[in-house]
């Protein structure tokens, strides 16, 4: 009987757990399908970059981002090898423009983004980089498609759920 009790009260506790425990967590969607491919716990300050090569001027371009202490996403920096079409040369606010060696560069943008939308292919070298030593070719996740890079908030019952289904998905 009383292990009957302990169970019980050790589900109410692990349930209430679930529920009242929370944090952000770096996630990543294939918008068409509707489809979880990448989820990983974030916290403030947490680097992250974006590398394509440009359509018009197949050139590299990296865009740095930083997580601020609201958990948004925030464009920090950018970097690009020409300045043509479609590539940013003019500055705003706070902003600096920088010519280094062969490329350029825009720093200070503190442009916050309520997520970011790209449109990967394996064509345009879409990767990822998190941190300094994680780094991914976005295709990989889902396959030349639209994918939906945000922050999200998750109980803890939803990020075991969501993290369950990516790992059998």
């Amino acid at each position: 009987m009383k292990i009957s009790w302990i169970v019980l009260i050790a589900a109410m506790v692990c349930s209430a757990t679930g529920f009242a425990v929370s944090f952000h967590v770096f996630q990543i969607e294939a918008v068409r399908e509707q489809r979880i491919v990448f989820l990983q716990i974030i916290k403030p300050g947490a680097r992250f970059a974006t590398k394509y090569i440009h359509s018009v001027e197949n050139s590299p371009v990296w865009e740095y981002f930083v997580t601020d202490r609201q958990f948004r996403i925030v464009l920090d920096e950018t970097t690009f090898v020409s300045c043509n079409t479609g590539l940013p040369c003019v500055v705003v606010g706070n902003e600096s423009f920088h010519h280094e060696g062969d490329h350029f560069r825009i720093s200070h943008m503190n442009r916050v983004l309520p997520a970011l939308l790209l449109w990967v292919n394996d064509r345009y070298d879409n990767t990822l980089r998190i941190g300094e030593s994680q780094e991914m070719k976005l295709p990989s996740l889902a396959g030349n498609t639209l994918l939906k890079i945000s922050i999200e908030e998750l109980r803890l019952f939803e990020f075991v759920f969501k993290k369950l289904l990516l790992l059998t998905g």
